[in-house]
């Protein structure tokens, strides 16, 4: 396998060969030949919204991005806000959510469905109100079950349990036979 060289290359380095070898056919040759330097490219038109502005219309304009800006997106994360809503429009959903839990709440406490702990009625209204603002399928799925289990009773099994007297039994028995 071959190494690569190390040290001084051999042979004449590229471009060598056409070099002046004194300075004065150096000089000669620049004085003869002047190259020009190559032209500056054309400059784009400028495009956006700051395009046909002055600074002043542009301080302005940057101004009220930053404005708009300001509060909706702060470093921390929200749990549970989705990423295309602002601050503003979840704080907005949640107010909503909250109306919603309240007025489902007192339905609940006029239909008499509420646990007596008032723990469990605070925890109940939470879960109601995340089940309005849940994005997820699996969220509501959850979050319902959880509701429908502390109000709702399950259905009881139908269990026909007859007590019979044995003068039922001897009678039936001779109405077989008949």
């Amino acid at each position: 396998m071959p190494t690569k060289p190390t040290g001084r290359p051999r042979g004449r380095p590229p471009g060598v060969k056409n070099k002046p070898k004194t300075i004065e056919q150096f000089v000669v040759e620049h004085i003869r030949s002047p190259i020009a330097p190559p032209p500056a490219p054309p400059k784009k038109a400028a495009r956006g919204p700051w395009a046909n502005m002055t600074p002043e219309e542009r301080k302005a304009y940057s101004q009220k991005l930053v404005a708009a800006r300001k509060g909706n997106h702060p470093n921390t994360n929200i749990p549970g806000k989705p990423r295309h809503l602002t601050h503003a429009q979840w704080a907005a959903v949640q107010a909503e959510a909250r109306r919603d839990a309240k007025r489902i709440i007192q339905k609940m406490k006029d239909a008499g469905q509420l646990p007596d702990d008032p723990r469990a009625v605070e925890a109940l209204e939470k879960a109601v109100t995340t089940l309005r603002t849940a994005e997820t399928p699996k969220d509501v799925a959850a979050l319902g079950r959880l509701i429908l289990d502390f109000t709702k009773a399950k259905p009881a099994q139908k269990i026909e349990a007859t007590v019979r007297s044995a003068e039922d039994i001897l009678d039936e028995m001779a109405a077989d036979e008949e």
